[in-house]
């Protein structure tokens, strides 16, 4: 490692750890780079290269997708999908828990936001769970399980994020990741019956067919988003960006004239809010795009590549060990620095050993959602245990038999590939 790179780093782990925001640490970062650099490069070309990182396309699509997840947040969906969920799955063993996990997956298609979905349910469903005789600790930690569901179910801002990281088809992306969310739930909703069974917690009484009927009607129109939102991809009716604008639409016919409970008021200060949030993950790609681009310069990712291909050639231990990297980087770094700083690194090498990039973007994601819910950056985590008033010792003495579980959905994502790829090849082969 070169003597600038080394202060680059150094520049970029000080101000880490002096708890800057992360935009600023890595538009530092370039800075430093850019100054040491052997050829002369004036700082004119920091924000040149900061535009060209927001400068794609398919980032058209994230506003509309976060505006869509705080519109149907806000619009009573989560109530009436659990009142769905609970006429369903609510008689199962592990009764409230199974109903948090089904809600989880279902708004996944509509926020497609880990944080999002952890806020809105815990909200609605702690409360719930310990009315039902739950410790409140095992009601966080399910759910802290279950809104990781949300980014890898289609659609996703992690996968949009990715996708303007590497130039991966967002279309294949979203289709890469259904399946895995959905083998995630299904764990997760084994492993929750498992608990209750061996520790009697209650489940709800069965709610006969006849009076499943009008919950599921009512509910009907929102279970149609998702559809609507990849089935119009898929079909070829709309691109991604114009899936997102029909998804908004979506929520905005539902929630506001179909249900009534979605007011202008509430439009307007979720489109404020929506901009908030879009504008400092703008700031953040943007930087992480001058950042990338002073690593490049320097020969990182090539270096990289050649010092991995020197140790090994298998496409499984590559991904394995850098599962295990993911997982100790999560701890301390948040998802989308992470997916626009390191992943473009990691690529080439990706790409030399003839892994599929949509599989590891799906990979990457669902290994950077587990790192949300570990200290000491588990942002995840702390929501949710500010929500239910809990520690994060309470939290971790009932969320760890979840996060093996995520382990095991992630171990065999990373080995069997097709778990990822078969409906993208199926729906969406590559030309």
């Amino acid at each position: 490692m070169s003597a600038p790179v080394m202060l680059i780093v150094a520049t970029f782990t000080i101000l880490l750890v002096m708890r800057v925001p992360i935009a600023f640490v890595l538009i530092s970062s370039s800075v430093v780079g850019i100054v040491l650099s052997p050829m002369p490069i004036g700082l004119a070309a920091l924000p040149t290269s900061m535009w060209q990182g927001v400068n794609h396309f398919v980032l058209l699509s994230l506003p509309f997708f976060i505006l869509m997840g705080d519109l149907a947040l806000c619009s009573g969906v989560t109530q009436r999908l659990a009142d769905w969920a609970q006429a369903f799955f609510g008689h199962i063993s592990g009764g409230m828990a199974q109903v948090s996990i089904v809600v989880n997956t279902i708004m996944a298609g509509m926020s497609g936001s880990d944080l999002a979905d952890a806020a809105a349910t815990g909200k609605l469903l702690i409360p719930a769970m310990r009315h039902s005789g739950y410790p409140v600790a095992y009601a966080a930690s399910v759910i802290c399980g279950a809104a990781a569901i949300g980014p890898l179910i289609p659609p996703s801002i992690n996968f949009i994020v990715f996708a303007a990281a590497t130039d991966v088809s967002i279309g294949r992306l979203f289709l890469a990741g259904a399946v895995p969310g959905l083998l995630l739930a299904a764990l997760l909703m084994g492993q929750a019956s498992f608990v209750a069974r061996r520790h009697g917690y209650p489940k709800l009484p069965r709610v006969p067919y006849r009076d499943r009927i009008p919950v599921t009607l009512v509910s009907l129109p929102v279970l149609a988003i998702p559809v609507a939102i990849l089935g119009s991809i898929v079909a070829g009716i709309a691109t991604p960006t114009e899936a997102s604008l029909v998804g908004v639409c979506a929520v905005i016919a539902v929630g506001g004239f179909l249900y009534r409970s979605l007011t202008l008021r509430d439009f307007v200060d979720q489109a404020l809010i929506s901009m908030k949030t879009v504008g400092a993950i703008f700031l953040v790609i943007a930087a992480a795009a001058a950042f990338s681009r002073v690593l490049t310069l320097y020969g990182v990712a090539d270096s990289v590549t050649q010092w991995v291909i020197g140790l090994t050639r298998d496409p499984i231990v590559f991904l394995l060990v850098v599962n295990v990297f993911y997982l100790i980087l999560g701890c301390f770094i948040d998802t989308t620095p992470i997916l626009l700083v390191v992943v473009p690194i990691l690529m080439p090498t990706v790409k030399a050993l003839g892994i599929d990039p949509v599989h590891f973007g799906v990979i990457t994601v669902l290994n950077l959602l587990i790192g949300l819910m570990t200290p000491p950056y588990g942002l995840t985590m702390y929501v949710l245990c500010r929500i239910a008033d809990i520690t994060i010792q309470e939290f971790w003495k009932y969320a760890w038999p979840i996060f093996g579980t995520m382990l095991v959905a992630l171990l065999l994502i990373t080995v069997f590939p097709a778990l990822s790829l078969a409906l993208p090849n199926l729906l969406l082969p590559v030309n």
